[in-house]
């Protein structure tokens, strides 16, 4: 039985997901992690990703592993995407909504916070957002 290269199909999978017109927000990582989907999409071994870190492929198999696990330094991680011409990207956005939105709910719960704490001093005022 012949043996079915998939690497294209994996190439084109990540140039799909990785496209500069997609928005970052709903990227997922992959499963076994970046560095293993990076590194089989390219068509890379472990040991021509070893050599180009100086390390030894199990090294290299133990960082994809870590990241996979989310214990992967981010040192570690920019090393190991620079040793296949990458880069990292690394980026914290909200689950849902905007940033405003999640500010947004944090400064209501900020003011409602406020407002107890002075009712309970006896110090309490109109609502701020009527006064606004």
């Amino acid at each position: 039985m012949k043996k079915i290269n998939i690497q294209p199909l994996r190439l084109r999978q990540l140039e799909d997901q990785l496209s500069l017109g997609r928005p970052i927000v709903g990227l997922e990582r992959p499963s076994a992690g970046w560095l293993r989907a990076i590194r089989q999409a390219l068509g890379l071994s472990l040991k021509t990703v070893a050599v180009r870190l100086g390390q030894t492929p199990q090294a290299v198999k133990q960082a994809e592993e870590s990241e996979a696990a989310g214990t992967i330094s981010l040192k570690r991680l920019e090393a190991a995407a620079d040793a296949m011409g990458c880069r990292v990207v690394y980026a914290i956005v909200p689950r849902k909504g905007s940033l405003s939105t999640l500010a947004g709910v944090a400064e209501n719960d900020a003011l409602d916070s406020v407002q107890r704490t002075m009712a309970l001093e006896g110090q309490a005022v109109a609502n701020p957002r009527e006064l606004s």
